[in-house]
């Protein structure tokens, strides 16, 4: 879980450390293309703890390849919101799918050891992601804000949730 939310965190950073475009529209779809191509920023921030590294470099590469089309955009003063749908791997689901599956060994094979553990993790991990197909699909409502001549791309939880295929849905439903 630790995980996941580190994902969340570096993908947000990447966000909010990008800004430009003459309209909010423009300043969205840059900040989503720099995203787009910041897999290794990424990696590096998620370290060490966790998955594997081929299974982390795979979920990175998996959440980074979202699709996006921007719809109505509406400027009020400095404040702006874009309509834009999200299409992405359906990581939530997979992350549910990881973990029914890697409890089901457990309980079948009690005296797995941790490293077992995190193998089989790793393993379920990268066969579900080589597998998926993008069938998760939000239209969010994204808000910028003017700063300077530049639009800048705000947090928001709907954004991260659509853009890591329901990974948010996934931890609010474990919890």
């Amino acid at each position: 879980m630790k995980k996941i939310t580190v994902l969340l965190l570096a993908l947000c950073l990447v966000f909010l450390t990008a800004c430009g475009g003459s309209s909010p529209s423009d300043a969205l779809k840059a900040d989503m293309e720099d995203a787009k191509a910041s897999p290794d920023e990424i990696i590096g921030d998620l370290g060490e703890d966790g998955f594997g590294e081929e299974a982390t470099k795979l979920l990175v590469d998996k959440v980074l390849e979202f699709e996006y089309e921007l719809g109505e955009e509406k400027i009020d003063g400095d404040t702006a919101t874009v309509e834009t749908t999200i299409t992405a791997y359906s990581i939530g689901a997979i992350f549910g799918e990881v973990i029914t599956e890697l409890i089901t060994e457990a309980y079948a094979n009690p005296t797995m050891s941790e490293d077992e553990m995190m193998a089989k993790m790793d393993a379920l991990l990268i066969e579900k992601l080589t597998n998926a197909e993008k069938t998760y699909s939000q239209t969010v409502t994204i808000i910028l804000k003017k700063k300077g001549s530049n639009w800048e791309v705000q947090e928001s939880d709907d954004m991260a949730n659509a853009l890591t295929g329901g990974i948010l849905d996934f931890i609010e439903a474990a919890s």
